[in-house]
């Protein structure tokens, strides 16, 4: 199986699951903020130089094997819920006042609602937050369409703004919702998270207590964005399984 895994450039836990498999073929794609990595093919998947004829992303990504499997797990930062900001969080502004339309979750804040004194966020900062992460959702269902893998899964907290962008803006139907708590998989965070995908994964997903909560977890940003390694190991195995069960049938595609 080969497996193209996106942003997986922090601590790698998707290419530390795939070492559990002789028959997995992995290419982790992506930058490392800690600047402490380099297991991966350096590519900034915020790229747009391709509107300037730079067409190095995609380019890069035509010289690998075709991939049975896409993961991708794109920074959070501008669709979570923890930058909670008066009307949305810190990169969005829910609308509010309209009659018989519906409010978009996705209104750009303007640059004076982050002076008000209770307002603990930066405007560069949020503003560059939602640049990236528009980027790179944007990014990953291209290369989805693109390269079209048997199997595609996205990651993010399970009430990441993402799903919303997904769907509203960009009009990609996921149809697997996939939701999963990490501490079903001996992780200390319940951290509920879904892995929407093409297939079902079969993910455990009782909620249960779980034994720290972030105030007591790593300040580390790789730390905070490691995924367990059973939980990636259960989706290499649903993955294969479903690769298996088809392999004699033609290739299962996703309509646009």
């Amino acid at each position: 199986m080969i497996v193209w895994a996106l942003f997986d450039s922090g601590n790698g836990c998707y290419t530390q699951a795939a070492k559990e498999y002789s028959d997995i073929e992995i290419y982790p794609i992506g930058m490392d903020i800690e600047n402490k990595n380099d297991h991966f093919i350096n590519l900034n998947l915020a790229d747009y130089s391709r509107m300037f004829g730079d067409n190095t992303l995609f380019d890069t990504l035509d010289k690998l094997p075709s991939p049975d499997l896409i993961i991708a797990s794109p920074p959070c930062e501008s669709w979570s819920v923890a930058s909670a900001m008066w009307g949305g969080n810190a990169s969005w502004k829910q609308e509010t006042g309209a009659i018989n339309r519906e409010l978009s979750k996705f209104t750009i804040r303007n640059s004076v609602d982050y002076d008000l004194p209770h307002v603990q966020f930066k405007y560069e900062r949020s503003f560059l937050n939602r640049i990236n992460g528009e980027l790179c959702i944007y990014n990953t269902i291209e290369i989805i369409k693109r390269y079209e893998p048997q199997i595609y899964v996205i990651e993010n907290p399970s009430a990441s703004r993402i799903w919303h962008y997904i769907k509203d803006i960009l009009n990609f139907n996921i149809p697997f919702d996939n939701l999963t708590f990490y501490n079903n998989y001996g992780y200390p965070l319940n951290k509920p998270t879904r892995f929407k995908s093409n297939i079902n994964l079969n993910l455990k997903s009782e909620k249960t207590k779980p034994s720290k909560d972030w105030a007591t977890f790593s300040k580390s940003y790789n730390e905070r964005s490691n995924i367990p390694i059973p939980l990636i190991l259960d989706i290499y195995k649903s993955a294969k399984e479903f690769l298996n069960k088809n392999n004699n049938a033609p290739s299962e595609r996703f309509l646009f």
